[in-house]
């Protein structure tokens, strides 16, 4: 009797040891298979990172190249050289045409698509390092939107301008707007052939108070849309680098 205590024992025992090894190296398995999604999420938002980082650099680029003519036109507004101006209007291409500046506006929207995905499917619980969580929802959660919002107010200002020489009526502002894409094109690649029209426009433009008033605000307002893009610039260089040192030590370990 005893020896069959003994045998059942035994086996019983080889049993349970048997589940028991089985759970630790499943756990051992889900743990590695979380760590190889944790690698590929994190150099999918690197990839993102780095797309988005060229992209900022150069919106900023041509934020501040809008931003130098906010500011001439706002200090000569009564003595604009229309000619040079023009000339240069003629040749920058998408860096600085009178409809960029006037009638058009700046978008921003980075290739944020594996960042925005990660917040939102369950994919940032497998994220184990806590900085780089916190980086991210600064990013997108903070910073992002911070620079979408006032985006989005000087996208409001410039409507509002569009409207108001609307509201006017005047035949030769009108005309300003009135083009076509043919002519759009030519113009954004740098053609020649628009300079006189684009002193027309500029001289046209220059007479009404209200445009004066807009390009004034617009140069406040940029400012704040260039300061915040800078600060979601520098939270996502602080994220780039957290990453690469969590990916750098995984693939070490």
């Amino acid at each position: 009797m005893k020896r069959y205590i003994i045998k059942y024992s035994l086996e019983f025992f080889v049993i349970v040891l048997g589940i028991t090894i089985s759970y630790w190296l499943n756990g051992i398995s889900l743990k590695k298979e979380d760590e190889k999604k944790e690698i590929i999420i994190l150099e999918s938002i690197l990839n993102d990172i780095e797309q988005t980082e060229n992209y900022t650099k150069s919106r900023l680029k041509t934020f501040k190249s809008d931003s130098i003519w906010y500011d001439y036109f706002s200090k000569n507004w009564d003595k604009i050289n229309t000619d040079s101006v023009s000339r240069v209007f003629s040749k920058n291409r998408y860096d600085a045409t009178f409809h960029n500046l006037f009638l058009d506006f700046r978008e921003f929207h980075p290739p944020l698509a594996t960042l925005n995905m990660v917040t939102r499917d369950g994919s940032f619980s497998i994220i184990k390092n806590e900085k780089i969580k916190l980086l991210i929802n600064q990013l997108i959660f903070r910073s992002y939107e911070q620079v979408i919002k006032n985006v989005e107010m000087e996208i409001d200002l410039q409507l509002s301008f569009k409207e108001q020489i609307m509201k006017d009526k005047d035949p030769k502002l009108i005309n300003i707007i009135e083009t076509t894409q043919e002519e759009m094109q030519l113009r954004f690649n740098g053609s020649d052939n628009y300079f006189e029209k684009t002193k027309k426009e500029i001289n046209e433009i220059s007479k009404k108070t209200y445009a004066r008033n807009y390009i004034n605000l617009k140069l406040r307002h940029r400012y704040f849309v260039t300061l915040f893009i800078k600060g979601f610039r520098n939270i996502l260089l602080d994220l780039k680098k957290e990453i690469k040192n969590e990916i750098l030590i995984r693939k070490l370990y």
